[in-house]
């Protein structure tokens, strides 16, 4: 028996195909961010590359809730012929962490995929910190134009001095150039 795929088949295949590829590219992070008894489940997450006095970089967010990216792209305008550093979008991010719109972790990676800074994000405004880069283990299998890896603390828990952090994450991410 022969049948007749109908315009209408086609056009519902077509949808459910570009669904499919498309679903490929959405962004993802899973993981965990604890301070002390605080465990935040990251979900959400957003790269930039931009080129810095230093060489090219990428900042990273990675989140229980998506940044505000008006407030974001608000936050991180440059006058004329100023450069853009790791400070201005972790920053950025920072102030919607002071502003409760989220938590979770930042951090900025250079050419190698070496860390050039990180902060935790979590419990407000006086208990953001950071660690000493060499406390991390940073994966990264691709940089464009997704950012796809894993960044994880060298043990589950390190001692941050008057609390304990940890941190383990893997993302996949679409990385926005900015170009000032």
């Amino acid at each position: 028996m022969t049948r007749f795929v109908g315009p209408a088949a086609v056009a519902a295949l077509a949808v459910i195909a570009l669904t499919r590829g498309s679903a490929a590219q959405v962004d993802t992070v899973q993981g965990t961010v604890i301070v002390g008894t605080t465990t935040i489940a990251l979900a959400s997450g957003m790269a930039v590359s931009y080129t810095a006095p230093n060489g090219p970089l990428i900042s990273v967010l990675l989140s229980d809730k998506p940044a505000d990216r008006q407030a974001f792209a608000a936050d991180t305008k440059t006058g004329a012929g100023e450069s853009p550093v790791a400070a201005l979008f972790e920053g950025a991010w920072k102030s919607q962490h002071f502003g409760k719109r989220l938590s979770g972790f930042t951090f900025s990676v250079g050419d190698k995929a070496n860390i050039i800074s990180e902060e935790f994000l979590v419990g407000g405004r006086n208990n953001t910190f950071s660690l000493d880069s060499s406390e991390y283990l940073i994966e990264v299998k691709s940089t464009s134009p997704r950012l796809v890896g894993r960044i994880r603390t060298r043990n589950p828990m390190v001692d941050a001095g008057s609390t304990k952090a940890g941190l383990d994450a893997t993302f996949d991410l679409t990385v926005e150039s900015v170009r000032r």
